[in-house]
């Protein structure tokens, strides 16, 4: 217990003897540096009472000291003190014992930590402003948060039912395994609804901390509709730009089409099982609409699926409507008979039973079942809080969520293996997600939301993003589910939220279907970001993209990233407006193929109804892209100092004028812009080190070209982040990924 005379500030200071004085100067000492950090210098001399003291930095240097530490291990107990050596066993045991009080630390040791429901901090307990309460996983130990429920091996049976058995393939049959789920009392192993495009609300598997993938057929690659017979509403011509529409049904049938002969067996033996549920997940008529519909019907005869329900727009590409393009790419999921490889499972929703065909035999591991859709861990109106170096996994929902609060520091952690997003910044000031690692997610990286977009000046809410690794996201909801999104709402189309005044930087997004960063709103920075490896599904998107209305976004800044290795996709891409928008000292080499891959993109938006927009794009870089740089201006702009490196179309320009819209040369351009189609003077071309020599040919031939500093850009090496990831880890190295891209071209695109 501590010594009376301490537990005010006065006690401490009036101390009489020169061994409480010098006990007072500890404590002090022991604060963390606060009051040297305040540049104001404080003398205690002992053998006197009187003390000259700021009373204003007093709360600085004693605020930590007196809320103090607290440990939490599995191996504690909650009616231990929480000390060190006898440690509380759960957090929010912890939560209670620094409740109230301001610059408090949990130290969270080693282990596993079960999230049954969201682990909640609210406003009530906040630290203060230079002490905030942190909850810290122990250097060198794994403190992973997982909401999964285990299930051991020795709960699965052999398959022994004939009927079951007859349904499995036959090389399967002897090593699927089923579970049954009536006893667990599971939220999210019902049937699914009839249209969904994530993953209809169904639990998830995880076997040695891994997602396993739900049974789908074909296990690459995908079909491909014959043709189709009845859209269900959309566009009824051909003409997809100036066409007809009947309104989409509102109730079933939702859409039927011709399937191919060579897909004909499959076909009927799922036929056999459209009573029990059949879904099949597709791109139905856009490679940016993905949905999963309940199939009403199959006819074996006339080789034709019925589905239970329509979708938005209709089925059948909007392209080649009404009988599609024969390329509409679809999948089987969640079937019994589609459980052919390790790892696979599904759910039966007649026999409330999971099948699983397990990787390795079950005694090597266990089975979690991630049936919790609240966020594992949730800021609800806290402030000053500090989540670090924790591992948080196995949920259905958001990882991280905060909602309001302001100087809250998500630092080192990682985020993996939940359904939806990893952290969520959404309301509230100045909260910061920096240096964690986000992967292995069903939707995006970072969500961020915030601000006041209609107060004169705007309101910014100032979220950061720094220095974060963000990769193998959007395994689920497969497309718009970004990297980081910052006020994009929706799909295609376009779609809107506040998020004014954010910051994403120096951070390293790779590897997913559709999209690095999506953006809208007003007043955020991107900068120092490499992007790669994305589009490797879905095209017509970009590294960084935005489609958004002139009236509610604007004045955007896009300065040095590094946007590469995407070969199905375009780099900065203004899909809509562009107004007031910065785009600066950037690097896109997106090694295109096909009829894709603009490394600027700026479209028409709104500009021939009444809304020019002058383009601000100068000092950028475009290598080893079809299209370098794609201009669509009312205004004389401020285009200069561009380059453009072995591209097939180094620059495009499109002029307005009233509502007409002209191809036409550089007169609206304000300088110089070059095209080479050899080295400028990189330092090595060849092996992507885009430093510029200090001799290169573009200084001589455009003088007012400014060196990108290549060499800041992407991750770095702080207190939270202790490593670089290598070229592998940062998915320079190509990964396999046959038989995914869509390869669609898509028809409003005839650059």
């Amino acid at each position: 217990m501590a010594h009376p005379k301490f537990s005010t500030i006065k006690g401490c200071l009036r101390g009489k003897t020169k061994m409480l004085q010098q006990s007072c100067m500890k404590i002090f000492a022991l604060a963390g540096g606060r009051l040297a950090q305040s540049k104001r210098a404080v003398t205690l001399r002992p053998k006197r009472r009187d003390f000259v003291l700021n009373i204003f930095l007093l709360p600085l240097a004693l605020g930590p000291l007196l809320a103090g530490e607290v440990h939490v291990s599995p191996q504690g107990d909650d009616q231990n003190p929480g000390s060190a050596e006898k440690p509380y066993a759960t957090l929010e045991r912890a939560r209670a014992a620094i409740r109230g009080k301001a610059g408090a630390i949990v130290w969270v040791h080693g282990g596993d930590y079960p999230v049954a429901k969201s682990f909640q901090l609210l406003e009530r307990d906040s630290g203060a402003p230079g002490a905030p309460n942190i909850y810290r996983g122990v250097l060198g130990e794994t403190v992973r948060l997982r909401g999964g429920i285990t299930i051991r091996g020795s709960d699965f049976r052999v398959v022994t039912n004939k009927s079951t058995l007859s349904r499995i393939e036959t090389s399967a049959r002897s090593k699927v395994v089923e579970l049954d789920l009536k006893a667990l009392g599971l939220q999210h192993a019902k049937s699914y609804p009839d249209v969904f495009p994530d993953n209809g609300g169904l639990m998830e598997v995880y076997y040695k901390d891994r997602r396993m993938p739900l049974a789908r057929f074909p296990n690459r690659g995908y079909l491909t509709m014959q043709r189709v017979l009845d859209n269900a509403g959309g566009i009824t011509d051909r003409n997809w730009a100036a066409s007809t529409f009947s309104d989409i049904r509102t109730n079933g049938p939702g859409g039927t089409f011709e399937y191919r002969e060579e897909f004909a067996a499959p076909h009927a033996n799922w036929a056999r099982q459209v009573e029990r549920g059949v879904w099949f997940k597709g791109y139905w008529r856009v490679p940016w609409q993905n949905e999963a519909i309940r199939v009403g019907a199959i006819d074996p005869t006339k080789r034709t699926v019925t589905f239970q329900r329509p979708i938005a727009g209709g089925i059948g590409s909007k392209y080649h409507r009404p009988e599609g393009s024969g390329q509409e790419k679809y999948w089987l999921m969640n079937l019994l008979e589609a459980v052919d490889r390790p790892g696979e499972w599904c759910v039966d929703f007649k026999d409330a039973k999971l099948y699983f065909y397990p990787p390795t035999p079950l005694a090597d591991g266990d089975v979690v079942i991630a049936d919790n859709s609240e966020p594992l861990v949730k800021l609800n109106g806290a402030s000053h809080i500090v989540l670090r170096d924790l591992v948080v996994e196995q949920g259905l929902g958001n990882g991280i969520q905060v909602n309001g609060g302001k100087s809250n520091l998500i630092a080192g952690c990682t985020v993996r293996n939940v359904s939806r997003n990893g952290v969520v910044l959404d309301g509230g000031f100045g909260n910061e997600v920096r240096s964690c690692d986000l992967y292995w997610l069903g939707a995006g990286g970072v969500w961020l939301a915030g601000g006041d977009e209609k107060s004169s000046p705007r309101v910014p809410a100032g979220h950061r993003v720094i220095n974060n690794h963000i990769h193998d996201f959007a395994q689920i909801e497969r497309v718009y589910a970004a990297g980081v999104n910052s006020g994009f709402t929706g799909g295609g189309g376009g779609g809107h939220h506040p998020a004014v005044g954010m910051v994403i930087a120096h951070n390293l997004i790779h590897d997913t279907p559709h999209v690095g960063i999506l953006h809208g709103s007003w007043d955020s920075s991107f900068e120092f970001n490499e992007i790669l490896e994305y589009c490797q599904v879905s095209n017509d998107m970009g590294g960084i993209y935005c489609y958004d209305q002139f009236a509610r976004m604007g004045n955007q800044t896009i300065r040095y990233n590094y946007i590469h290795s995407s070969a199905e996709g375009d780099g900065i891409y203004f899909d809509h407006d562009h107004r007031d928008m910065h785009v600066y000292g950037n690097i896109v080499a997106l090694d295109s193929k096909g009829k894709r891959g603009t490394g600027y993109l700026y479209k028409i938006g709104s500009q021939a109804k009444g809304n020019p927009q002058t383009i601000n794009c100068t000092n950028n870089i475009a290598l080893h892209c079809r299209l370098g740089f794609e201009f669509v201006s009312a205004n004389r702009s401020g285009i200069e100092n561009n380059l453009a490196v072995n591209c097939e179309k180094p620059f495009t320009w499109t002029f307005i004028a009233g509502t007409n819209s002209i191809r036409t040369n550089s007169f609206f351009a304000s300088g110089r812009n070059l095209d080479y189609g050899a080295d400028p003077g990189f330092v090595n071309l060849a092996k992507r080190d885009y430093r510029l020599t200090q001799g290169a040919r573009v200084f001589k031939d455009l003088p007012g070209f400014e060196a990108i500093p290549v060499e800041k850009i992407g991750l770095f090496v702080d207190e939270y982040r202790r490593r670089l990831p290598n070229d592998e880890e940062a998915g320079r190295i190509r990964r396999a990924q046959a038989g995914e891209s869509l390869g669609v071209e898509i028809g409003d695109r005839d650059n």
